[in-house]
């Protein structure tokens, strides 16, 4: 908490937190100027939105941690369009378990930003070939 009042640079944390009891004490204590879960490990998207209204309550914006796959980003940014108190998601690239995974690749604008995808669920389409070579399973209208 001390960091967080005498720091000029903003502090960024809990991307590794796993439920979202464990972010209400770093929220409510104002312990980060900034909180990051990742929608992959704090129990999916309902989750990750409870935590960022949480933290909207309080005013501390949300970064999605998004450092883990295409299914996790995509779920990252519907989220950060949902919330009031997001405007980034953490994001790596090039990253063939992000790319490789979807027919269309997800490509930064001239001012570094991503769009938010707006087709039906997630907002992408799934490479059949892509998830085979991860996962050893054929992709099917059935496996969906």
């Amino acid at each position: 908490i001390k960091l967080t009042e005498n720091s000029s640079v903003p502090i960024s944390a809990c991307e590794v937190l796993t439920r979202r009891q464990s972010f209400v004490e770093w929220i409510h204590k104002r312990a980060v100027d900034y909180i990051q879960p990742d929608v992959t490990k704090v129990g999916g998207i309902s989750e990750q939105h409870r935590i960022g209204q949480y933290a909207d309550d309080h005013a501390i914006l949300m970064i999605p941690h998004g450092w883990n796959t295409a299914i996790g980003l995509a779920a990252d940014l519907q989220l950060i369009a949902a919330a009031g108190n997001a405007r980034w998601v953490e994001y790596i690239t090039p990253a063939a378990y992000i790319d490789d995974l979807i027919l269309t690749p997800i490509e930064m604008d001239a001012d570094g930003m991503l769009a938010i995808p707006d087709a039906p669920g997630l907002g992408f389409e799934w490479n059949p070939d892509g998830i085979e070579k991860y996962t050893g399973m054929k992709l099917t209208p059935s496996t969906i």
